[in-house]
C-alpha cells in the first residue's frame, strides 16, 4: 500500500511540472540568454574566437530574433509567455 500511495504522489506531481508550451519558452530563453552570453565574450586569441563562433553557431544566434517572434506567434493567447519572450529578445 505504501508503495502505491508513493507512486501515486510521483504521477500527480508530475502534472503540476511545467507544460509542454511552458518548456519551448523555457528553452528559447535559455537560448537567448547564451547567445547574449557568448555575443559579450571577449575572442582574445584565435583558439577563443573558435570557441565563441562554435558556441554561436550551435546556438543558432543569428535566427533567435525570428525564432522568437514565431514563438510569440504560436503563444499568442498566454500573455506570460509573451512577456518571457519580449525578455528575452530585449537584448537583440
Amino acid at each position: 500500500m505504501r508503495k502505491l500511495v508513493l507512486a501515486s504522489a510521483l504521477a500527480v506531481s508530475g502534472c503540476a511540472t511545467a507544460s509542454y508550451s511552458d518548456d519551448a519558452v523555457t528553452r528559447f530563453v535559455e537560448r537567448a540568454e547564451m547567445c547574449e552570453h557568448w555575443a559579450g565574450e571577449e575572442p582574445y586569441d584565435d583558439a577563443r574566437r573558435a570557441e565563441i563562433d562554435r558556441a554561436l553557431n550551435d546556438l543558432r544566434c543569428t535566427t533567435i530574433t525570428r525564432d522568437g517572434e514565431a514563438l510569440k506567434l504560436s503563444r499568442k493567447d498566454r500573455p506570460e509567455d509573451l512577456r518571457r519572450i519580449d525578455g528575452a529578445l530585449a537584448g537583440f
